[in-house]
């Protein structure tokens, strides 16, 4: 769950690096290749339906081996933007076709035509999409979750408002419902979470927010846990409800003056 989100301060600091952050692993020939090609689908270089460059031309071009190209293709099919056809090699397909995980570079990358909704749009109606998510594994969970069983969501909370001013606060927030779909053992939910807040994530570092808390958060979500230990599933529905319709529309103006 997301709250309200700020521009990163234009020409400030960015967020220190920890020791994880600066251990990540380096780009690999597979992914730069990759991202590539992403970035040509994704901004319309190749258009829906046209057919890539023959194999031996496109890693000439790209100057990349035909295993690494091969292995960059099998990633955007999983992604549904290309496919091979008998007699056309790769195609492109259909904006309508993309998985959902375009996302993240579509923000980045994407050029929208006409009968395309704006980038700013795409941000609102993934906020939709995610309130509707949280609000209906709310739903689904209340009653099945045990005495005492928000105590992992509580930590995640505490861990969540610690790290408010780092890019890291938006894993700990989505780690809130993760923990109570477990607790209530909703397992598919959980896991609908996980993609959902990988989205979100990748969506929200690409659009350069710094997410941040609204001072409401810690009051709000121990009235929200405090609903669901005494089975309240009502109240919780509308706790939660109102405070992401709250800042959801705060979002929604700040899209606004930035489109």
């Amino acid at each position: 769950m997301i709250a309200a989100a700020i521009p990163h301060p234009s020409g400030g600091p960015g967020p220190e690096l920890d020791e994880a952050e600066l251990l990540e692993p380096p780009t690999t020939a597979i992914d730069a290749v990759y991202e590539k090609l992403l970035q040509a689908i994704v901004s319309g270089a190749y258009p829906a339906g046209s057919r890539l460059p023959a194999e031996r031309e496109l890693s000439r071009q790209l100057g990349a081996s035909r295993p690494t190209l091969r292995e960059a293709l099998r990633r955007l099919g999983e992604w549904s933007l290309v496919e091979p056809r008998r007699g056309s090699g790769i195609v492109v397909r259909p904006y309508r076709d993309w998985s959902i995980e375009v996302v993240a570079p579509y923000l980045r990358y994407g050029k929208p035509a006409a009968d395309q909704p704006t980038i700013p749009q795409m941000v609102l109606d993934l906020l939709s999409i995610r309130r509707a998510l949280v609000v209906e594994v709310i739903k689904l969970t209340v009653h099945r979750i045990p005495k005492g069983g928000t105590a992992g969501a509580r930590a995640a909370m505490a861990r969540a408002w610690s790290l408010r001013d780092s890019t890291k606060y938006v894993g700990e927030d989505f780690e809130v419902m993760r923990q109570l779909s477990e607790a209530a053992r909703f397992t598919p939910g959980l896991w609908l979470l996980n993609r959902m807040a990988r989205m979100w994530i990748d969506a929200a570092d690409e659009i350069k927010f710094a997410l941040r808390p609204p001072v409401e958060y810690v009051p709000t979500y121990t009235k929200f846990f405090d609903q669901i230990e005494a089975q309240d599933r009502d109240g919780a529905i509308q706790t939660m409800t109102a405070y992401l319709d709250r800042h959801d529309a705060e979002l929604s103006k700040l899209l606004q003056v930035l489109a």
